[in-house]
């Protein structure tokens, strides 16, 4: 099988933050929204799911002294994991805001929620991770409403097409899936930084949690097949000729999600701030194959009952119950720079782990991003 054809174990992740990025080819660019892709399975999917729904009882770690409300911020929350996530954490008594690129979506999953969740707190605030602009703007945004914040989820994230040899860029002029999937994020954590040491000076601990893939591992299931994710800090936007590769720009992409995970973990160690990873799980019934060829999209239509059948898939309900899981379990406290796959703590790969490595991908991504303050940090 050629590598332009996606396998199930190579297929993602779903797209929540759909950037209105046009080419010569006029290709649609897919709203980011974080779903995994896990080859293995330590059970069927609807066993996690009940997992799922235990962990929806769990205690609320992130609890404010003041008495006010949990406040989380999750990218790409307007379908989805993300959204399922948002209900859960709208019963949790969190103050969810949506940070998402289209206003329409985003309130009608706001109204959604709130229909689901009566009395949930529940709103919108734009987010294109497509622009470092937008991304300012709304940390200004943010800032200006004086709120805390105790949960920072970074979870949209997008491809344009596993099989894809067009390679697309941001308003930023990176290549698209590196660009929305990591320096839009590694931009605004930095820029809401500051919020969250102040509200950990009156909680238990704040969390940054961020959504990743088993496919950025490549000793991992998925991960081992095709061309293995690699930071190569000589081609990192793969503008080289004849090297950009869809599949292979969204695995290093994930890449990147983990190995600055573990990077700011050990910046920010006795800060009270954690932060960690999670993969989804492989989630077939999500928006990400939308710029795949015909042919991939119906083998992967054909395929996918079976993949059902033998517990590789997993729902959008155990996606979003990861993210509530890593949010919200006590199973969590005091951990940081780890990574979570079916609701089980385990470390990323062997790359995002190397020191060299995480702190060369800071460097570079505080040049690309025009923040410098970063590597004060």
């Amino acid at each position: 099988m050629s590598e332009s054809e996606p396998t199930p174990s190579d297929a993602d992740h779903n797209a929540t933050e759909q950037t209105d990025q046009t080419t010569e080819q006029a290709v649609e660019v897919p709203e980011p929204e974080e779903e995994e892709t896990q080859v293995t399975s330590s059970g069927p999917a609807d066993q996690v799911v009940e997992v799922a729904e235990e962990v929806d009882k769990s205690s609320n770690v992130v609890e404010p002294k003041d008495g006010g409300p949990k406040v989380v911020i999750i990218t790409g929350a307007n379908t989805g994991i993300g959204l399922v996530a948002a209900e859960m954490l709208a019963k949790d008594d969190y103050e969810v805001i949506m940070a998402c690129r289209s206003e329409d979506k985003a309130n009608q999953a706001v109204s959604e929620v709130q229909k689901k969740v009566p009395g949930a707190k529940v709103s919108f605030m734009k987010l294109d991770l497509n622009s470092l602009k937008s991304v300012r703007d709304f940390s200004d945004a943010y800032h200006a409403t004086e709120k805390p914040l105790h949960v920072l989820c970074n979870n949209a994230g997008l491809t344009t097409g596993f099989s894809t040899k067009d390679r697309l860029e941001t308003e930023d002029g990176f290549e698209m899936t590196f660009g929305v999937n990591h320096l839009g994020h590694f931009l605004l954590t930095h820029l809401l930084l500051d919020v969250m040491k102040k509200t950990a000076e009156t909680c238990d601990e704040v969390r940054i949690v961020n959504t990743s893939s088993m496919l950025h591992d490549p000793e991992g299931p998925g991960g081992n097949r095709g061309r293995a994710a690699h930071l190569d800090f000589d081609n990192l936007m793969m503008d080289k000729p004849d090297t950009f590769d869809g599949m292979l720009a969204y695995r290093n992409s994930k890449l990147a999600n983990c190995a600055f995970s573990v990077e700011l973990a050990k910046r920010l160690k006795g800060s009270k701030i954690t932060s960690n990873t999670l993969c989804p799980g492989f989630i077939p019934a999500t928006g990400l194959g939308r710029n795949e060829t015909q042919w991939a999209k119906i083998r992967m239509a054909v395929i996918t009952p079976l993949l059902k059948l033998i517990g590789i898939t997993r729902t959008v309900e155990h996606g979003g119950g990861m993210v509530h899981y890593v949010v919200t379990s006590p199973d969590w406290k005091g951990l940081t720079g780890k990574h979570s796959t079916d609701f089980k703590i385990t470390d990323s790969s062997t790359e995002s782990r190397d020191p060299e490595v995480g702190k060369k991908l800071w460097d570079m991504s505080a040049d690309l991003v025009q923040y410098e303050a970063a590597k004060t940090l």
